[in-house]
């Protein structure tokens, strides 16, 4: 196998995905509407709306430039045509490399050829698509690849185009000894450098067997605290759950909003814009105790390190269920699709499990894991890892990646103390 080969393997591989060794015969269709982002926003695009042909549109209406991402192997040369229709000039651009112009003019899709671009590295090519003339209007429907020797990674027309524009999604699934044991209490701590803090991004700093719990920049200057926990009955439809199968609201602090949720399983979910901001770090604690041999509440707090106090988000019942806290995790994901061009990043430090005997567990390791849209290649743009005796999950913006994904991480046997944290003061 020759070298190139190999560490394509290695890249793609890592990923769960097949490598595939590619004809230069071969021609690779990109459908724009999955693997391309406006540049500008507008009513008209959404950032990244296509419309139902799923064709680009570069007009003064919709906008006048867009990028696509195509991740390729170091050393190819692929040559690029577009199927396109209307009247106008497009220029077609790769960073340091001589742009081409193309000059449509048809009234029905025309095969044009455009130009070849270097791929330099193992990683994502970014292709630039500009109007020349706003007065001009061009619709593209795809973008063909021809002339490889691998074959290149991209979001295909059959994948759901909603989950690979948002991009992958990474976890940091937590280590604290025996299964057996159990654990009524836990805490992490979460950091969001200013540079990686992301529009439609949710940090999530706990995750259990029956919920989640994290901060989340949901735009314009709305950042929540998010706490939610799902029913016993697998259905996107809250009010299709029958009664004895839904999660109860106990209580829940001042100026939280508790409610159902759906479309990603259902439940109840309760949040509260809490004004957090990036390069400040901010503590959860979660709380799990039995009410009887048939449910468990969960309870949630965030500590805001800006007011030194302690945000009391809900204690949610969960009906059928026995085990206390279970399966503790953290993630990140991006739950917009026009800001899957950007990349985001959190540190997930001073993590520890509180045993039902009194002992704190630190998180020592984890297991780092993704979604779908990573492990099955669709997308190469996540990674996690340590860096100063801290986790930490990266996803979006088409980085370049060439680490193993499913590992195990340690931050070493170095953890500091254990919480000191009054338990007997949180009384839900």
């Amino acid at each position: 196998m020759s070298a190139k080969r190999i560490i394509w393997s290695f890249v793609v591989a890592t990923a769960f995905c097949v490598s595939i060794a590619a004809d230069k015969g071969d021609k690779h269709v990109i459908p724009l509407s999955g693997n391309t982002y406006y540049d500008e926003m507008s009513r008209a695009n959404f950032g990244f709306y296509f419309g139902r042909d799923k064709v680009l549109t570069l007009s003064q209406e919709k906008g006048l430039s867009a990028t696509s991402y195509i991740y390729f192997a170091a050393g190819e040369q692929p040559h690029f045509t577009l199927t396109a229709e209307g009247k106008g000039e497009v220029e077609l651009s790769v960073p340091d490399q001589k742009a081409a112009v193309v000059k449509i003019d048809s009234h029905q899709p025309k095969d044009y050829k455009v130009a070849t671009f270097r791929s330099t590295k193992d990683g994502y090519m970014v292709l630039h698509f500009r109007l020349l003339k706003p007065s001009d209007k061009v619709q593209i429907s795809s973008l063909t690849v021809s002339g490889v020797n691998m074959t290149p990674v991209f979001i295909h027309e059959k994948a759901n185009t909603y989950f690979g524009l948002r991009g992958p999604s990474c976890h940091l699934n937590y280590s604290v000894g025996n299964r057996r044991t159990e654990i009524d209490w836990a805490t992490i701590s979460v950091t969001v450098p200013t540079e990686y803090d992301q529009e439609g991004s949710y940090y999530m700093a706990l995750g259990f067997g029956g919920g989640y719990f994290g901060i989340q920049n949901n735009g314009r200057g709305k950042r929540n605290a998010l706490f939610s926990v799902w029913n016993t009955e697998n259905s996107d439809d809250p009010n299709a759950v029958a009664a004895e199968n839904r999660v109860r609201v106990i209580d829940h602090g001042e100026g939280v909003t508790a409610k159902d949720f759906g479309n990603e399983g259902s439940g109840k979910q309760s949040f509260i814009d809490a004004g957090w901001q990036p390069d400040h770090t901010y503590r959860f604690l979660l709380h799990a105790a039995r009410v009887d041999s048939n449910a468990v509440d969960y309870s949630a707090w965030m500590y805001n390190s800006d007011t030194g106090k302690w945000i009391y988000l809900s204690t949610l019942r969960r009906p059928n269920t026995q085990q206390l806290l279970t399966g503790l995790h953290s993630f990140l994901e991006n739950f917009s699709p026009a800001q899957g061009n950007k990349t985001r990043k959190a540190y997930y430090h001073d993590g520890w499990a509180h045993r039902v005997d009194g002992e704190w567990v630190p998180f020592k390791r984890a297991y780092l894991t993704c979604d779908d849209t990573g492990n099955k290649g669709k997308r190469l743009d996540f990674n996690g890892g340590v860096e100063q005796g801290r986790f930490f999950l990266t996803n979006g913006g088409y980085f370049d990646r060439a680490e193993q994904i499913d590992r195990l991480l340690s931050v070493g046997d170095d953890v500091g103390d254990a919480p000191d944290i009054d338990l007997s003061q949180f009384n839900h």
